[in-house]
């Protein structure tokens, strides 16, 4: 009797283990089950960036990460971002000089760590 009451149990935790990486694989590590739509640029040309300042962000591990630290950035006129989810890093070009400690705020208030390299 105790056998079939642990293999039920087990059965029950398999179950909802099962649920829950199905979940994670189609929705992502952030848990959102809608996709985050990508904000473009407006200006793609590179030359009209005079400003390059790469950040490492810690926590991102998903393409909703991603594009949620990417659309933080593309969002405000004058900024291009670009993330690099294999080194962790945020590649941002500006048309004007910011202060890094600006930039930092930006990725903060997107829920992910951010430090200058």
């Amino acid at each position: 009797m105790s056998t079939i009451i642990i293999c039920l149990i087990l059965c029950v935790i398999i179950f909802f283990a099962i649920k829950s990486m199905k979940k994670r694989t189609t929705s992502g590590c952030c848990g959102s089950g809608d996709s985050l739509k990508r904000i473009k640029v407006k200006d793609r040309n590179k030359a009209h960036y005079n400003y390059k300042t790469v950040l490492h962000v810690s926590g991102m591990h998903c393409q909703n990460c991603t594009i949620r630290v990417e659309n933080a950035f593309n969002q405000k006129e004058g900024y291009w971002a670009k993330v690099d989810t294999n080194k962790n890093e945020v590649t941002i070009l500006s048309k004007t000089e910011h202060p890094t400690s600006e930039l930092i705020d930006i990725v903060l208030a997107t829920g992910y760590q951010a430090s200058a390299i």
